[in-house]
């Protein structure tokens, strides 16, 4: 849910969400998402309701397709959205961030961490899903509970078929480098000239190196 307030009473409001609204609905569990006017609830009957307190600016940020009003007592609804394609800083961060993750697997496995090393693994899934859906929506992602209206039929059945996770080195390798069999084609699509080829090369050479793995072709 998103409550439009004008931005002279948002702070107050904000403030007041725990100790004054929430407590009126007798929430089993109520709580603030770090500093963003986002709340997390769950209700008698495990009814999960979560709530953005937000002004003008952010209700532009919506997409009026894709919105049902309960109430809209000024008849203010947000501009057309502009479909924003993948913003090339964040799918370079992105991909840095996952062959950062992705050469640790030597260390990990070394040492016989296979319980982190399966954290490792579930962590390069979740990036991939994320590159996968931001290459579809652009920075203006939607709820993580509405990926299959967000991906294709195919990449679903492809995420559906990456082999298992669990404390097992080869099962640990397999799923690390699944990942990034899906991940790094992706990447350089999106990224084109500015992928950092240098930092995945080197990568590939550590892994190599280390636990004899061949760079995908």
């Amino acid at each position: 849910m998103f409550v439009l307030l004008p931005d002279s009473h948002l702070p107050a409001y904000v403030d007041a969400w725990l100790d004054d609204v929430a407590p009126r609905y007798h929430p089993l569990l109520a709580r603030r998402l770090g500093v963003a006017p986002v709340f997390n609830h769950v209700l008698p009957g495990w009814l999960r309701w979560d709530v953005v307190l937000g002004g003008p600016a952010q209700l532009n940020d919506l997409d009026a397709d894709r919105i049902h009003e309960l109430v809209n007592r000024d008849g203010v609804r947000p501009a057309p959205l502009t479909r924003l394609g993948p913003d090339p800083t964040t799918v370079l961060a992105m991909t840095e961030e996952f062959l950062r993750v992705l050469g640790l697997l030597p260390v990990v496995v070394g040492r016989g961490e296979l319980v982190t090393a399966t954290s490792g693994a579930i962590m390069l899934r979740q990036m991939l899903t994320t590159l996968l859906r931001h290459r579809v929506e652009g920075p203006r992602m939607s709820g993580a509970l509405h990926l299959r209206r967000v991906l294709p039929e195919h990449e679903m059945a492809v995420l559906a078929a990456l082999p298992p996770v669990y404390a097992d080195e080869g099962a640990v390798v397999a799923a690390h480098l699944s990942a990034a069999a899906l991940f790094l084609p992706v990447a350089r699509e999106l990224l084109g000239p500015d992928h950092p080829d240098d930092l995945e090369t080197a990568c590939w050479d550590h892994l190599a190196r280390h636990l004899g793995v061949e760079r995908p072709v």
